[in-house]
């Protein structure tokens, strides 16, 4: 039995208007208060680890390059006794870490000091603190790049005070035998005036019968960070700090959004006047002290686990705050405060709960004419089906039983409404459904043009897919590929990828358009490294199945492209042109030439290397390129990364060092070693070869460690 629309109608709507507007009005309060407290919590927890990672990455950074000074040194690459080696190495390496701003070497035997440091005004110089052996006094002399070691542009006779044997630095790390944090102290600025606070990374150095020979350090300035965090917004009125634990048992806040309130003036011998940091308790951010004032006495950083909430007042304003402790181990003794005021997100709720309210009732009494009025006139569908339609105008056609009613005309329009969506996500299947939700949203018509903009390109190919394609009918050719193409695309796409176009067995794709995407080179990388496993399980099922095995080759760049509709008035593509995706096509066929299955530029590499592992391969020039680029080879995900990704990574950094530095006994060898732990290592295996070839016939003078591809 078939009821009536106006019956149907009026009845389903106004039971459902009014249960809905009752369990909201009972759930209004209870549902505004919670919300505010997990909004509260959840900017709290995510702007603590924001400052936690970008605190690692400095520390990370000045830790790494300690460590690899110390391998350079240890390994001989570099002799403690000629500086000058090493600091022209060590130009190279601040020109790229451009947040540190010391590294330096520290002399047990002699107490000499060498170093390189960043001036505040962004220049390098080049200083060493030698003995003279005829006053035994040690004499400081400063450089420029360019000048050194014939002309100096400072020096001082006696600089004996400045023994670096005498350090906080120098004697941690003697004392604890490996790398150690030093604690905030001032770094010398220009003119006597000290007035940069910062921290260094000290790494003692041994020579082969396990005697000290002196100490590196690698440091970096805390207002780097204080930038960071003047830049960081927490709700309206919030702000994050930082605060450090000494041995001394006092406590220092070493990075603010306003930096110079933790700096202040102080005799020194009656001379000249140098600056410290403010303690704690003489802050002029009075809140900050109220904040330290609620931590529980004797707090230890080190041992806090998570995020730690606490409430206050300060003149009798309420204020939510956090203190979070640095996540990675061997790191100095930090802990990250933010304090945000209550008013901030209760402010926010508030309003939402009066706009929802007013938008409720304004709903109730549209809802209740609406529904008279169609249920008297019979001439509208169900709001249900109206949905549906405005759905299906937006191409979001995802399947749904069908609707049934007990109307009999909104039976038949249910059953039009699925009859018209399948249709529809057939029609989709050869159009990228997501640019054409994106045209209907703006009501405009698709024209041709384009527009500049920085993307990740992907290229992937099949290895030796004509001989595959020969044994197999088309019609299993087809259904073979399918499992590859189904594979790789739901995995683009489920990292925001879009799929340009398939190109026989190819698939091009890229990140960042027509949706912008600030992580696209790691996205892409991701993609590129889950392939690769994805299509190792898929052999594994076809060799059981008995159909041939396909191998892929990718190749990854990030550049900037024209991006738009391409083509002609009556038909268009949505697609990306230009050298950064001639660049990324010729890295997925070096592939075959190296004998490996990822390959990305540097600049990919560059924006996704916090999270994933590759070694450098080689510098490359393209066939059609005359500018060259370091290419890089995809391991693995730094989290999911197998014990020996690590030692290839930094054994090839080392070899290729060597390579280009015409050094073919030393890299020779390292790469060997590359081969022992991966004998079908095929970076390794070429460069090897070269290495030998240049050792019987050495290359031009000319020569600059470029591989010209003749080839693509």
């Amino acid at each position: 039995m078939k009821f009536t629309l106006r019956v149907t109608l009026l009845t389903i709507l106004l039971t459902l208007i009014l249960l809905t507007v009752a369990a909201l009005g009972s759930n209004a309060y209870r549902n505004a208060r919670f919300t505010a407290e997990d909004l509260s919590q959840q900017i709290l927890e995510q702007t603590s680890l924001r400052i936690d990672d970008q605190i690692n990455d400095l520390l990370y950074t000045a830790n790494k390059q300690g460590l690899l000074n110390q391998a350079l040194l240890q390994s001989a690459q570099f002799d403690s006794r000629d500086f000058s080696r090493l600091a022209a190495y060590w130009l190279e390496v601040m020109k790229v870490h451009t947040r540190l701003t010391r590294l330096s070497l520290g002399l047990e035997a002699t107490g000499e000091w060498f170093y390189v440091r960043r001036l505040l005004n962004g220049k390098l110089a080049v200083g060493e603190l030698r003995r003279n052996p005829r006053t035994d006094k040690l004499e400081l002399s400063d450089y420029w790049p360019e000048d050194y070691p014939r002309r100096r542009f400072a020096f001082e006779a006696d600089k004996t005070n400045e023994d670096p044997r005498t350090r906080p630095w120098y004697v941690a790390a003697r004392q604890a035998g490996k790398q150690a944090w030093s604690e905030t102290y001032i770094f010398s600025g220009t003119e006597g005036i000290a007035d940069v606070p910062g921290v260094s990374c000290a790494t003692p150095l041994y020579a082969a019968d396990g005697s000290l020979q002196g100490v590196l350090t690698s440091s970096f300035d805390l207002f780097q960070l204080c930038t960071y965090l003047k830049d960081l917004h927490v709700g309206e009125h919030g702000y994050a700090f930082v605060v450090e634990y000494r041995t001394d048992g006092s406590r220092r806040v070493i990075a603010h959004p306003q930096p110079d309130i933790l700096l202040r003036a102080v005799p020194d011998q009656g001379k000249d006047r140098r600056r410290e940091l403010v303690p704690s308790e003489e802050l002029s951010d009075l809140l900050v002290g109220t904040f330290l004032d609620q931590l529980p006495p004797g707090l230890n950083p080190s041992a806090l686990q998570g995020t730690t909430p606490l409430q206050f007042r300060h003149d009798g304003i309420p204020y939510l705050g956090s203190y979070h402790c640095l996540t990675s181990r061997e790191t100095p003794n930090w802990l990250i405060g933010i304090i945000l005021p209550e008013a901030d997100v209760l402010a926010r709720v508030n309003q939402s709960n009066r706009e929802a309210l007013f938008i409720g009732f304004l709903v109730l009494a549209a809802a209740f004419l609406v529904s008279w009025t169609i249920s008297r006139q019979v001439a509208r569908p169900l709001e249900q089906l109206a949905r549906e339609t405005e759905a299906i105008g937006r191409l979001q056609v995802e399947p749904r039983p069908v609707a049934h009613s007990l109307v009999r005309e909104v039976d038949r329009l249910a059953r039009a409404t699925e009859e018209t969506k399948t249709s529809l996500r057939s029609f989709q299947k050869y159009v990228p459904a997501h640019l054409v939700r994106q045209l209907l949203a703006s009501g405009q018509e698709a024209l041709l043009g384009g527009e500049n903009r920085t993307v990740t390109v992907y290229f992937c190919d099949l290895a030796d897919f004509t001989s595959v394609a020969e044994h197999l009918a088309p019609a299993d050719l087809v259904r073979h590929l399918s499992d590859y193409f189904g594979t790789f695309s739901s995995q683009i796409l489920a990292t925001g990828g879009t799929v340009d176009k398939y190109v026989g067995d190819a698939i091009m794709a890229f990140w960042g358009a027509p949706a912008e995407h600030p992580g696209s080179a790691l996205a892409a990388c991701t993609t590129a490294l889950r392939n690769q496993t994805a299509l190792q399980e898929l052999r594994g099922r076809w060799q059981a199945e008995g159909k041939p095995l396909l191998f892929a080759r990718i190749g990854i760049h990030t550049g900037e492209v024209l991006v738009g509709n391409i083509g002609s008035p009556a038909r268009l593509n949505y697609t990306v042109m230009g050298d950064a995706v001639n660049l990324a096509n010729r890295l997925e066929g070096l592939n075959k030439y190296y004998g490996t299955q990822v390959l990305v530029s540097a600049r990919t590499f560059g924006e996704a290397q916090p999270a994933v592992l590759g070694r450098p391969v080689d510098w490359v020039s393209a066939k059609g390129k005359s500018e060259a680029v370091l290419i890089y080879e995809l391991l693995a995900l730094k989290d999911a990364a197998e014990n020996w990704c690590a030692e290839v990574v930094d054994l090839s950094v080392r070899a290729l060092d060597r390579y280009r530095s015409r050094d073919w006994a030393s890299a020779l060898a390292l790469f060997e070693t590359v081969l022992r732990l991966r004998p079908e290592d095929g970076p390794a295996r070429l460069l090897a070869t070269r290495c030998r070839t240049y050792q019987a016939h050495p290359p031009v003078e000319d020569w600059d460690g470029v591989q010209r591809m003749e080839s693509k």
